[in-house]
């Protein structure tokens, strides 16, 4: 089923909160360890303002330079725009939040996942939580259930995993469940979120976990 563009009014709602969020942020936290493992808040920031602007012939020359290793550009990009003054990332993000650009191959449902996933990246650590409204926390987790992008495909190949706080759910077997937020960072590749699942899917998921 094609994504309508009333997605777009998530992404940029989403955006606008973290805005504000950003707006308020000490030195310290800017520099706070992000839950991706290799960026800091600010790399973070700097990697979405950046996802806004990429065009193919950036991200081919950028990929080329790293040795041909996108994912190698993608990161280093993002620090590179997180070295950035504090007041010039909040004005480049700002900048960013009413855009609908994205690079081919990706579209609104994944500029949503984007902000969601990010946002939670940003705000986990700093414990400045969010509830996203359920209907978006929704169609985020269902298209990372079933994205080859994303690990949960992996995770959570023939269990059943069913959101705790929302209705949703998705596949067959032993159950896995729990808060959809830590359900959407699990299957994002965020194994912080596997210590708010439970059920006897578990031991199946901590195995896989560790082959990633």
């Amino acid at each position: 089923m094609p994504v309508t563009t009333d997605v777009w009014i998530g992404v940029h709602e989403e955006r606008g909160s973290l805005l504000a969020l950003l707006e308020t942020l000490t030195a310290a936290e800017w520099n706070t360890q992000s839950l991706c493992s290799e960026w800091r808040v600010r790399d973070v920031v700097g990697h979405m303002v950046s996802e806004t602007t990429m065009s193919i012939p950036k991200l081919v020359a950028g990929t080329v330079r790293s040795g041909c290793r996108i994912n190698k550009f993608i990161a280093t990009d993002a620090r590179r725009k997180g070295g950035l003054t504090d007041s010039e990332l909040v004005d480049a993000f700002r900048t960013a939040v009413p855009t609908r650009t994205h690079l081919p191959g990706l579209s609104s449902m994944s500029m949503l996942e984007d902000i969601v996933i990010h946002s939670l990246d940003i705000r986990r650590p700093l414990l400045r939580h969010r509830t996203v409204p359920e209907s978006r926390m929704v169609l985020v987790a269902s298209d990372l259930s079933s994205s080859r992008f994303f690990v949960g495909h992996k995770l959570f190949a023939d269990l059943r995993v069913r959101a705790t706080d929302a209705d949703w759910s998705a596949g067959e077997g032993n159950e896995v469940s729990g808060p959809i937020e830590g359900l959407v960072l699990a299957m994002s590749g965020r194994l912080a979120g596997l210590g708010e699942l439970q059920g006897d899917g578990m031991t199946s998921v901590y195995q896989r976990a560790e082959n990633l």
